[in-house]
């Protein structure tokens, strides 16, 4: 068959090989027990910081939170973060800063390092690419999300005694967030003696009335969380990054054929935020079937997706793909953040898809022309985008951007240009 000449090499080998790595993850499993509490929400991929120490990626809702608090001693530009031991010396800096809790590194191992606010909010981002440290606002998604401050921190807290001393009351970890408790340092440097009963996170915001910085904190007593809570900025807190997102939905029209799209900001760019559904010659319906247009929009061909964006709107290249994919974490994680949610418009398990960013990428398939026993493939299995560049070894070949139902991969492919793949445009700067 044509369809397997086509995108059937490449895809089907990565298909392929995704499918092993899931199958051998699926298959390492740790026992759970007593001192390895299970968690109720597993990870989906891992990334890495500057320093290259491993975190790993849950969904929460339609955020992208890391599992454990950051270890980063350089931020993601390479400058280092000082670690200050001194009490005076935490006091009196307006910089950012680290330690360890009682200044003993084997505490960092396990809860990670202290931080204070400054670094926190340091333009640098200690973060991992594609992550930031959660905005007060954010936090209270979280919150709000897991059923509000009154029952938010048992939902956060890692289950058990393992780290957190009795009674940890209503501890059950059902959203993975894991919080462990790292404790504190107090704003003249000493410690809070706090160790395995409060965590302490820090927010990038402050507050505007008092100039402290925002945080969220729960202890072992309660499974209710202080959130907007203010702290002074010489503290030194845990952290959590986040996954960035898309902002500012918003639409426009198309003045072509009075269409409606949405839109959404991702960093630098406005994307729209579904698949163009523009008729014209060398565009298709999935199946000729003019249902599955309006909902998974229209396939192009190459030549035909370099020409119909609307005014004011163009086909992104390789390098506004990648700078979409770099704002989300890179290629091995973007794709659970881009793809949409559920199983309406993907087939099962659509692995690790959230829609974090708002770009609500659909399965809408591929037009193999020529192929028997039909032109179309894999409806809710892949999204398929053409970009506006040619394969640089084979410009008879246009490349485009592959996601697909079990993975958050997203895998840049080249593939003949008589392709029928969907179109996504970039609002023009």
């Amino acid at each position: 068959m044509k369809i397997f000449q086509t995108i059937g090499t490449r895809a089907w080998s990565v298909l392929l090989c995704m499918s092993i790595v899931i199958m051998l993850a699926a298959g390492c499993k740790k026992k759970t027990d007593t001192e390895n509490p299970p968690l109720e929400v597993a990870p989906i991929g891992v990334v890495y910081d500057y320093d290259y120490n491993a975190y790993n990626l849950i969904t929460i809702g339609d955020q992208g939170w890391l599992r454990e608090n950051m270890k980063a001693v350089h931020y993601s530009n390479g400058d280092s973060i000082p670690e200050i031991t001194g009490n005076s010396d935490w006091y009196n800096t307006t910089e950012g800063a680290r330690c360890d809790y009682n200044n003993d590194s084997v505490n960092a191992k396990e809860y990670g390092h202290l931080y204070n606010w400054h670094a926190a909010h340091d333009a640098r981002n200690l973060c991992p690419e594609g992550f930031h440290v959660p905005t007060n606002d954010e936090y209270n998604g979280l919150v709000n999300f897991l059923g509000g401050y009154l029952v938010a921190a048992g939902k956060m807290k890692e289950a058990g005694t393992t780290h957190w001393q009795p009674p940890n009351t209503g501890a059950t970890n059902s959203s993975g967030f894991t919080a462990l408790p790292g404790g504190s340092r107090i704003f003249n440097g000493d410690f809070g003696g706090d160790m395995g009963t409060s965590a302490s996170f820090w927010s990038s915001s402050y507050a505007p009335t008092s100039g402290d910085g925002y945080a969220v904190e729960m202890d072992n007593e309660g499974p209710d969380i202080a959130n907007n809570f203010e702290m002074e900025q010489q503290r030194g807190l845990s952290l959590r990054c986040i996954q960035n997102s898309g902002s500012n939905p918003g639409q426009f029209v198309d003045k072509r054929d009075a269409k409606v799209y949405k839109t959404i900001e991702i960093g630098t760019q406005t994307w729209m935020a579904e698949n163009l559904n523009f008729e014209t010659a060398g565009s298709w319906a999935y199946d000729d079937n003019e249902a599955n247009a309006q909902t998974y929009g229209r396939l192009y061909d190459f030549t035909t997706a370099g020409k119909v964006c609307p005014e004011g709107w163009h086909l992104p290249d390789t390098v506004e793909w990648d700078r979409l994919i770099s704002h989300l974490g890179g290629y091995w994680v973007a794709g659970g953040t881009l793809k949409e949610a559920g199983t309406v418009h993907w087939d099962s398990p659509n692995y690790g898809a959230f829609n974090g960013s708002g770009f609500a990428a659909l399965a809408a398939g591929t037009r193999a022309p020529n192929s028997y026993p039909t032109d179309y493939y894999y409806l809710k299995v892949f999204a398929l985008f053409w970009t506006a560049s040619l394969d640089k070894y084979d410009t008879s070949q246009g490349v485009y951007q592959q996601l697909d139902f079990q993975s958050i991969n997203v895998w840049p492919l080249s593939e003949s240009k008589d392709q029928g793949y969907s179109v996504r445009c970039v609002k023009n700067k």
